[in-house]
């Protein structure tokens, strides 16, 4: 592994690259980072559906084409704000909120009373 290195740094001359930096912290917001790519390809459909440039996007949000840009190729980690704009200019739903609910597996134990002549036990049901 060591002899593949020292070829890798004499073809780059010493030169610095940031390519490890970088895929470091694609790892590390992988996450949000597909939510986002997933929110871009449903903006660049509904642009293309609607007929509607970047730019009329960003007026209609009132952000910088620049902004929806970095939004449409899924680089940006974007708000709640920012999703409720996107919606309202699209008119279309990008995020969906599931109501909460634990699994059965996880549901706490519930503790139940048991009076047994004339004293209180507790059972876990």
């Amino acid at each position: 592994m060591s002899e593949i290195r020292k070829k890798l740094g004499e073809l780059s001359k010493g030169e610095s690259s940031e390519w490890g930096e970088k895929a470091q912290w694609r790892r590390e917001n992988r996450a949000w980072l597909k939510k986002s790519q997933a929110i871009a390809f449903e903006v660049l459909e509904a642009l293309d559906e609607k007929k509607l440039t970047q730019k009329k996007l960003a007026d209609l949000m009132n952000v910088t084409p620049q902004y929806v840009n970095n939004i449409v190729k899924g680089h940006e980690n974007l708000t709640l704000e920012t999703i409720a704009k996107l919606e309202k200019a699209l008119g279309v739903e990008l995020m969906t909120i599931v109501k909460f609910q634990r699994k059965e597996a996880e549901l706490p134990k519930q503790t139940v009373k048991a009076t047994v002549r004339g004293t209180t036990n507790k059972k876990a049901a």
